[in-house]
């Protein structure tokens, strides 16, 4: 009935008839990353997939084409870093957030909705509130490596933690390309009292060569 009312498609193209994988014939298999792409500030980012077709159309249409049901296609990529990262239900998920202006303007957070179907998988907690973005800024996507980093420096704050708790949090986020934003992210965590266990990514930009830098 519900392939009758919502017939299923490719998450990349809308094709129908995908694959067991959300993809179709057409557009192939998603380059799976089956390691540690980096660390950045010093914390391991578990990314599910290259940032290559046909992954980037899916989330390019998960982003700004109003599709939030593919949430849980992008999100099962990802799922292997779960227990490649130790991650344990006590670890609550925070997604990077949008300004309220962006997110009016989306109408969902998609890091959020990626949090929540890990959150899911894991057992574990969303905490979409512990995470606040500072004031509006441009859109990673058109800016260089320098740019993107000051683009997001001091642009995220972290709620304040009750004194002597300490919270362990993994950040979630649909792409990593220069790290900029997840390393503005964790120092505002670490700046509030929170220790960063891990970072989850649908993608990886980064070249091979800067897979295993170090701190990127």
């Amino acid at each position: 009935m519900l392939d009758v009312l919502a017939p299923r498609s490719c998450a990349a193209c809308q094709a129908a008839a995908p694959l067991a994988n959300g993809y179709c014939e057409a557009c192939g298999v998603p380059q799976a990353l089956l390691d540690v792409a980096c660390h950045i500030e010093g914390v391991p980012v578990f990314a599910g997939a290259r940032y290559a077709e046909p992954v980037v159309s899916a989330i390019h249409r998960f982003k700004y084409g109003s599709a939030p049901e593919l949430s849980r296609t992008l999100a099962s990529l990802s799922a292997r870093g779960i227990d490649l990262l130790g991650i344990e239900p006590s670890h609550v998920w925070v997604p990077v957030p949008l300004h309220p202006l962006r997110l009016a303007e989306r109408g969902y957070n998609q890091s959020a909705l990626l949090a929540r179907e890990l959150s899911r998988i894991s057992q574990g907690q969303v905490d979409a509130r512990r995470l606040r973005r500072l004031r509006h800024t441009e859109q990673q996507a058109k800016r260089d490596r320098r740019a993107r980093s000051q683009n997001v420096s001091g642009a995220f704050a972290a709620r304040p933690r009750t004194p002597g708790k300490r919270g362990q949090v993994v950040l979630v986020d649909d792409v990593v390309t220069t790290g900029a934003t997840l390393a503005a992210c964790i120092t505002a965590l670490r700046t509030a009292g929170d220790e960063v266990v891990g970072c989850v990514a649908v993608a990886c930009a980064l070249a091979p060569s800067a897979e295993h830098a170090g701190r990127v």
